[in-house]
């Protein structure tokens, strides 16, 4: 990218900028598709299906996936990022099934990164992005809703919905250009624990594998699973008429084996969710800014830096946890 390219860059993130807020309020769209009827064992995914889908990109790169939950903020797995680069290096592409088609899909740059602040390895594996610039509702672009947590307690249906665009099998070199879905079950938590910690019986005392963070869910017959790539996408579960949001791909063991997969529980961080958004709002902070300054920074880094390749394409290679 050169000086021409940055300078239409700054201009065209600071027209976003002044645009108009949304008029349409959260709760009347969020979860709802218009269209209504590979992860592993999956299939192609119909258009304007999983509206909410984001692949989450370092340098053009897709790492991993995450989910829209409302016109300014991503939530995805804390594991996909590093929190000590520069958040504008990070987009997200949105609206679209097809993800080599950027022409079809809209990328907008991260402003900020939230990792929670228990995130240790798997446990607190929940990260929220904000945008820079907000995101226009269309057809193909909408939010998944959260769980009202004003319930006292939310009853999961047997089987919810995995989506991204991770590898179809463990050790496949390159992943799928169309975005993967697949139907799996969602597996009671002791169960999941005796699968990933058989010895759990006899030692009561233990420090358990699966917290109450964690949610599992996976076909261990017919082998439905996410992979690698798939981290950060959304566990969707359709209930009363709505889809909502209960997991996000976190880890596991192997790709459609006789592990399931392991998902950070959503409903558990929505408290957390809901006050750094409410926060982040109230402050109110200088939008126009961070925009200029960092899309000045970005546009140094694109002409003189050679960035290094992200760990999410070369860590973790045996498990789901990175692309």
């Amino acid at each position: 990218m050169g000086p021409v390219g940055c300078a239409f860059l700054l201009s065209l993130l600071l027209g976003s900028f002044l645009s108009s807020f949304q008029k349409k309020t959260l709760q009347s769209v969020c979860g709802r598709p218009v269209h209504s009827g590979r992860v592993v064992g999956g299939k192609d995914a119909a258009a304007m299906r999983w509206p909410w889908q984001v692949s989450l990109k370092f340098s053009n790169f897709h790492i991993c996936g995450g989910s829209l939950i409302s016109d300014r903020w991503i939530v995805t797995a804390a594991h996909c990022l590093q929190p000590t680069w520069i958040p504008f290096l990070y987009t997200v592409w949105l609206g679209s099934i097809h993800i080599n088609n950027l022409g079809e899909g809209v990328i907008h740059h991260v402003s900020r990164m939230v990792i929670h602040p228990t995130y240790n390895n798997a446990s607190g594996d929940i990260a929220l992005l904000r945008l820079f610039t907000r995101v226009t509702y269309s057809s193909s672009i909408l939010p998944i809703c959260l769980s009202n947590v004003k319930k006292k307690q939310l009853i999961v249906p047997g089987s919810c919905w995995v989506t991204g665009w991770g590898k179809l099998r463990e050790g496949d070199a390159d992943n799928p250009t169309t975005l993967q879905e697949a139907e799996v079950p969602i597996i009671e938590h002791q169960k999941c624990e005796n699968i990933y910690n058989p010895l759990a019986p006899f030692l009561p005392q233990a420090q358990p594998v699966i917290e109450e963070t964690m949610v599992c869910a996976g076909d261990l017959n017919k082998g439905k699973d996410t992979c690698q790539g798939d981290s950060g996408g959304p566990l969707a579960c359709h209930i009363d008429g709505i889809w909502i949001l209960i997991g996000l791909s976190s880890w596991g063991t192997g790709c459609g084996t006789s592990f399931p997969g392991v998902y950070t529980n959503v409903t558990y961080y929505q408290k957390w969710i809901m006050s750094v958004i409410s926060r982040a709002e109230v402050l109110g902070a200088n939008n126009l800014t961070y925009l200029t300054s960092y899309s000045l920074l970005y546009c140094f880094l694109w002409l003189y830096w050679d960035p290094p390749v992200p760990l999410g394409l070369t860590f973790y290679q045996d498990s789901r946890k990175c692309s």
